[in-house]
C-alpha cells in the first residue's frame, strides 16, 4: 500500500459523517488553525437562524498557525480572531466567546459554562481531522442531556501530501502545511486509541471506548514505520 492510501485509510475513518440533528439549536466552534472553519460555522448559524454561538479557544498549538493562514501578526486569542472572521462571513448573532482554553478538554467545559439553557442540539464545527475526538470530547463533558453532531467537507480524499491536495475539494489545498496535516492526522489516531496512549477508559479517560478498524490500525502502523515527520 502507498503512503497515500494508508493516510486516505485514516483520513476516511477520521472524517467518517455524522449523524444529522434536527432542528440544531446551538453550535460551537473550536478554535483551530482553518479560516475556513469560521466561515462555515457562520453560513451554518444564519441557516439554522440560530440566534447564539460560542467560539471557544484561546492561545494553543493551533493559535500560530491561524495567524499564518490569515497573514496576520496578532496577540489576539483564537476565539478573538474567529469572531472577527465570523462576522465578515455575515453572521449578525450574539458570540459568547471563551478565550482561555488551550485544548479539547477546557473547550468543551468552557463552551458548558457559556452555553444557553435552550440548547439540546449542538453542532460542532472544528478542523475535519479534529472533528470525531472533539465530538466524543463533548459527549463525554456535556453529558447525555445533550446530543451533538459534526459538519465534515465532503470528498475528502488526499490526492497529494506535499503540497497537500484533495482533488474535487479545493477549499482544503494547502489548508495545512504537510508537516502539520500529518503530525495532526497521526496524534488523532493515537489519541484515539484506548490503551495506555489514548484518551479512552484505559487511557486518559477523556472520552468513551472507541473501537477502530483493523485497517485504520494497520495503515497508521504503516505511517509511522515510513518515518514521516511530525514536527510542528
Amino acid at each position: 500500500m502507498t503512503k497515500l492510501a494508508d493516510l486516505n485509510t485514516c483520513l476516511s475513518w477520521l472524517t467518517q459523517p455524522a449523524t444529522p440533528l434536527s432542528p440544531v439549536d446551538g453550535l460551537v466552534l473550536c478554535g483551530n488553525s482553518l479560516p475556513l472553519t469560521a466561515q462555515l460555522a457562520a453560513r451554518l448559524a444564519n441557516e439554522q437562524a440560530l440566534a447564539t454561538i460560542i467560539i471557544a479557544g484561546g492561545i494553543g498549538h493551533a493559535t500560530k498557525y491561524l495567524r499564518e493562514n490569515m497573514g496576520i501578526i496578532s496577540t489576539l486569542s483564537e476565539a478573538e480572531l474567529m469572531t472577527d472572521l465570523v462576522r465578515q462571513a455575515g453572521y449578525q448573532g450574539e458570540i459568547l466567546q471563551d478565550q482561555t482554553s488551550t485544548n479539547t478538554g477546557e473547550n468543551a467545559a468552557n463552551a458548558l459554562a457559556l452555553a444557553p439553557t435552550n440548547w439540546h442540539h449542538v453542532m460542532i464545527v472544528q478542523d475535519p481531522l479534529l472533528a470525531l475526538r472533539s465530538q466524543l470530547t463533548f459527549e463525554k463533558v456535556w453529558g447525555a442531556a445533550y446530543q451533538f453532531t459534526r459538519i465534515l467537507p465532503p470528498a475528502f480524499q488526499l490526492t497529494q501530501l506535499d503540497p497537500v491536495e484533495f482533488g474535487l475539494n479545493r477549499a482544503f489545498h494547502n489548508a495545512w502545511s504537510t508537516t502539520y496535516f500529518t503530525e495532526l492526522l497521526l496524534g488523532e489516531v493515537q489519541r484515539l486509541q484506548d490503551n495506555v496512549q489514548g484518551y479512552g477508559p484505559h487511557g486518559t479517560g477523556f472520552i468513551r471506548h472507541v473501537t477502530i478498524p483493523a485497517p485504520v490500525l494497520t495503515a497508521y502502523q504503516h505511517l509511522l514505520a515510513q518515518g514521516l515527520t511530525r514536527k510542528r
